[in-house]
């Protein structure tokens, strides 16, 4: 720049650009469910149907019978984007495993423990042999893992002295079956050698054979204290960045909803999916239910609905949150849960247990804070609301878009903090709101009018600690939720018509 003076002339000066807002995705689902494996207490996020099968497995535990994976049942025959998968197990379930030793007999030294990779039955069905190493080398050996007919072939493993390449080759995925633990040094027998394998050589995790150490896997029995507890599923799916809507596939209680009604009061960028305990559940207790849920941040969705079970050719009766969380994770934050077009992502549902309630039903179950699924030409929610009765904060919408409004400025201002607060910078600030609004506006877009103010709040005393404020006005594009037609029909009705 100090060359700008010297000499007359063209000269290009580059600079970075300012700060730009982007919009935050808030359609992010956390769901936390039972389900036939994987990782427990942990949150994975999930973007596909085959990458959630791989992990958590399908309907049941492959061979028919009772549906065990209710996150399989609460995904069924609806759309999502990313979900934030946290599958919850009993406190008492246990994991197969299966210790190898060094001689066949099992009178050998232990040398590896070959764990199923989380707890319940499902371990009992995985299967593994040990044999001869690919390579040749007679200190190596090949593990075969084979589970619901499918075989994975970890080739050329290493636990003699110093040695330990288990991971290396099996690596570290939320979808692998075992895990290996090596215990000491040495070579496993042979698994064909042992009795008790069957013809193909393989044992099963759990498998009960002389002289060797087994563990047989169990599912326990899962309680609401399994998902309530500190640290579980729902605190971590309520702390979890990106999520937007957290929901319990397939299960509610009085325990269930008292937990989600505290998280609720203590978060500030999502929202939480009620409900009935049962479906069977009349629409007065609903009403009485919802009054115990009070806020903008908790959804009652009522009236279970029906749909196809692809495996068994049944319809089967699930619970209403998953469509609504479904609706939510596929609209924008400005777009009504309810809106004719999301008749579309409910077309999954056959039928609704409660199919004929009258124009009364709904209206009470509205006031109540309650949304409702009824059947018109399609299915949807008759009403879009949270369970707040406080003026202004009754809309889904209303909550969704103030949430990204303020989480999106929210992220872009962050990086002014502890920087300089000079003129130039509050300018910047300003402005960078202004543009991005204005934006939203001219789209017609969450914004129906604002204001930006960076200096009317701030005082030198509050300056000379630290603080800035910045007052922002919004007023929210609303929605045509009650569009009244007026007509004047009549034979002396004056009518003017125009070209």
């Amino acid at each position: 720049d100090s060359e700008f003076t010297r000499l007359e002339g063209l000269y290009v000066s580059e600079r970075n650009p300012p700060a730009v807002i982007s919009g935050i995705f808030l359609g992010n689902v956390g769901m936390a469910f039972e389900a036939v494996r994987g990782p427990v207490d942990e949150v994975v996020e999930v973007t596909s149907e085959a990458r959630f099968l791989e992990i958590y497995g399908g309907r049941d535990y492959g061979s028919g019978g009772a549906l065990i994976n209710q996150g399989w049942a609460a995904l069924l025959n609806k759309r999502f984007g990313k979900i934030g998968c946290c599958r919850t197990a009993a406190l008492a379930a246990v994991a197969a495993s299966f210790t190898a030793e060094s001689l066949a007999g099992g009178t050998g030294m232990a040398l590896l423990r070959i764990d199923a990779a989380s707890a319940g039955l499902w371990g009992n069905d995985v299967d593994f042999r040990v044999m001869d190493a690919t390579d040749g080398n007679v200190n190596h050996f090949d593990l075969w893992l084979r589970y619901l007919g499918a075989t994975k072939q970890l080739k050329n493993l290493n636990i003699t002295t110093g040695q330990d390449n288990g991971a290396e080759v099996y690596g570290d995925d939320d979808a692998n079956w075992v895990v290996l633990t090596k215990l000491a040094d040495g070579r496993p027998a042979n698994t064909a050698a042992i009795a008790g394998a069957d013809a193909d050589g393989y044992l099963a995790l759990g498998q009960v054979v002389a002289d060797f150490v087994s563990v047989v896997g169990d599912n326990g029995t899962i309680a609401d204290s399994d998902f309530t507890k500190t640290g579980g599923s729902l605190d971590l799916l309520a702390a979890h960045g990106g999520v937007g809507v957290v929901f319990i596939a397939e299960r509610m209680s009085a325990t269930l909803k008292a937990k989600l009604h505290v998280l609720a009061a203590s978060t500030s960028d999502r929202l939480f999916l009620l409900g009935t305990n049962a479906a069977n559940t009349s629409r007065s207790a609903a009403v009485t239910d919802a009054a115990d849920y009070r806020s903008d941040r908790e959804l009652y969705q009522f009236n279970h609905p029906w749909t196809l079970d692809p495996e068994t050719g049944v319809l089967i009766q699930v619970r209403p949150e998953s469509w609504m969380a479904s609706i939510l994770s596929q609209i924008d934050v400005d777009i009504h849960p309810g809106e004719e077009d999301t008749k579309a992502l409910l077309a999954g549902i056959a039928k609704l247990t409660y199919p004929s309630l009258s124009r009364e039903d709904y209206i009470t179950l509205r006031e109540a804070g309650i949304c409702a699924l009824e059947r018109d030409d399609g299915f949807a929610f008759v009403s879009g609301r949270t369970t707040s009765l406080v003026p202004g904060k009754e809309e889904i919408t209303r909550r969704r878009m103030t949430d990204y409004l303020q989480l999106s400025i929210a992220r872009t201002l962050r990086y002014s903090v502890k920087k300089k607060n000079t003129e130039s910078r509050r300018r910047a600030n300003g402005g960078m709101i202004q543009a991005w609004l204005n934006d939203l506006q001219k789209a017609e877009r969450i914004v129906e009018d604002f204001t930006v103010d960076t200096e009317k709040l701030n005082t030198p005393a509050q300056r000379a600690l630290g603080v800035e404020k910045i007052l922002l006005r919004v007023r929210l594009l609303g929605h045509m939720l009650m569009l009244v037609m007026e007509t004047e029909i009549g034979t002396s009705v004056p009518v003017t018509e125009q070209s």
